[in-house]
């Protein structure tokens, strides 16, 4: 499966046999809402760029990604970059690209957006998770939508694994994951921003082969702690119920400390 960015032709085809079910899932989500204008976080490597300009339903407004600019986009400046996307079926989409650290600049968008879509992003953040739900409550109208999904931090794993699945380091300082949320601790954060939760709920959208399929089974009994233990991923679709500038409270997976930015320390009412 091949795309098209900026006139570069990307080979997306081992991303998309393994994340299209999860992104299918997504879209259907985000359709619920009735949200036209979406903003996209963290585009690259672009697939769920293409299903969207590719789908009827949605206009692809802007999308955040600096993945693609350097490998160590810490103290980045915020740039604005008009992107061409042309899709597998051969429809273009022009969208403008912010490449900005979402987690430590103020990233100003031009106008407002219905929804945004930040799908496997919060569990790639090193420092300060809330510095991009802000970022997601400025871009929105109150009343708009933000859809996060992450790998579920309460899910069971194979006891006998010798090493961890994946690298601990890699060649970018966010291609790794460097968090794994619960459920309640990523609804607290995403509340303490601004939002009321519409959804919270385990998704198990990535099939296992062989042996382990059993696990997957084990998702599906309609049993609250089986579809924590064994779902892989977490979904929350949240509304922006006020525009926020830091978090009304310290997040339940924060240290408490002086140091925070932007971080109401006064205790959760």
């Amino acid at each position: 499966m091949k795309i098209r960015v900026n006139g570069e032709e990307l080979d997306i085809t081992r991303y998309d046999a393994y994340h299209r079910k999860r992104i299918e899932l997504t879209l259907d989500a985000a359709r619920t809402t009735g949200a036209r204008r979406v903003l996209e976080l963290g585009g690259d490597p672009w697939l769920m760029t293409s299903m969207l300009a590719s789908d009827n339903d949605f206009d692809l407004a802007a999308s955040v990604s600096a993945q693609e600019v350097t490998a160590w986009p810490d103290e980045l400046d915020c740039v604005a970059v008009p992107y061409e996307l042309t899709t597998p079926d051969g429809r273009t989409a022009q969208f403008t690209n912010y490449s900005a650290n979402v987690e430590r600049n103020d990233i100003r968008i031009c106008g407002r957006v219905d929804l945004v879509l930040a799908c496997e992003i919060i569990e790639h953040v090193v420092r300060a998770p809330h510095r991009m739900l802000l970022n997601a409550n400025s871009w929105l109208e109150t009343g708009g939508f933000l859809l996060i999904t992450t790998p579920n931090g309460t899910q069971f794993e194979n006891p006998f694994h010798k090493r961890a699945k994946m690298p601990a380091y890699r060649d970018s300082v966010y291609g790794r994951h460097n968090y794994a949320f619960t459920l309640d601790g990523l609804v607290d954060i995403v509340e303490s921003c601004g939002f009321s939760i519409e959804k919270a709920e385990f998704w198990n959208p990535y099939k296992r082969g062989g042996a382990r399929g059993i696990v997957d089974f084990l998702a599906r009994v309609p049993v609250g702690i089986m579809r924590e233990k064994f779902s892989r991923t977490l979904f929350v679709l949240a509304r922006k119920t006020k525009d926020c500038d830091s978090a009304m409270w310290l997040p339940k997976v924060y240290a408490p400390g002086s140091m925070w930015e932007r971080v109401d320390q006064t205790p959760r009412l």
